[in-house]
């Protein structure tokens, strides 16, 4: 990959025009053009601005040998800066899909609390219900739009954040599975209890807000630890993700239309 093409993927990943990043690093417009097109040369002191500017290292922008990046591999470059950005607005929209499921499932406290009073039951579940739909909407609107190609395309990564977010993942993988596992342990031991009183066997009392109450804490805790760790291995283990049957047939199809 030659310093135009990767000058060009990490204007657009950080957002700015030629004009603005022109103005960033104290040139014109047409210098940045000469350069994103191999008709021209920064000088040293706009290699040291770029590089501070896209947060890589000048050894990336000049050779390959430090980096994944090899001249005839084909792939989406990801900054550091695109990286982060991936990973805080995947925890954002996977805590509001977590905060869904966890309205939802507290819908069932005021169900059993107010069995004998059917006006507070259902303002205390349309509340709860309420409130998932929006949690859900929020995290719809969340999940932004640059950050889609992550999945639909092979990555490439500058060497130091590859070994960056790989020591990274090691470390939040551990934390998401002292999360997940309790969660999917509660959440076990809240379905059983449920069904066993839906057939009757173990009779509802009010306690059973505290079975509703735990099975929604173990609902938000597995969505949000699984959507965590499902973001870090998009970027830590994408060969594996490419290599998967879904993301060739659904690569086909796109390149079809």
């Amino acid at each position: 990959m030659k310093l135009g093409e990767k000058l060009v993927k990490l204007r657009k990943e950080k957002g700015l025009s030629q004009e603005a990043l022109a103005e960033q690093i104290g040139t014109t417009r047409q210098a940045v053009s000469k350069w994103e097109n191999d008709q021209g040369f920064p000088e040293t002191e706009k290699l040291l601005q770029l590089s501070n500017v896209f947060e890589v290292s000048v050894d990336f922008l000049l050779k390959d040998e430090k980096t994944d990046v090899g001249s005839n591999e084909k792939g989406y470059y990801v900054s550091r800066e695109f990286a982060r950005g991936y990973l805080a607005n995947t925890k954002k929209t996977v805590l509001y899909l977590g905060l869904c499921f966890l309205f939802w499932a507290l819908a069932g406290v005021p169900w059993v609390l107010f069995a004998e009073n059917g006006a507070w039951r259902m303002a205390g579940m349309a509340v709860c219900g309420i409130l998932g739909i929006l949690a859900l909407v929020f995290g719809m609107f969340a999940e932004e739009e640059q950050y889609k190609i992550l999945r639909q395309e092979p990555l490439l990564f500058d060497y130091d954040i590859q070994k960056e977010l790989t020591a990274e993942y090691k470390s939040v993988g551990k934390k998401c599975r002292m999360i997940a596992i309790p969660s999917i342990s509660l959440f076990i031991i809240g379905m059983i209890a449920i069904a066993l009183s839906m057939n009757g066997t173990i009779p509802w009392t009010g306690y059973h807000a505290l079975v509703f109450l735990v099975f929604s804490v173990s609902l938000f805790g597995y969505v949000y630890s699984l959507g965590v760790m499902e973001a870090y291995e998009l970027l830590v283990r994408n060969e594996a993700h490419t290599g998967s049957l879904w993301f060739r047939v659904r690569k086909k199809i796109s390149r079809r239309l």
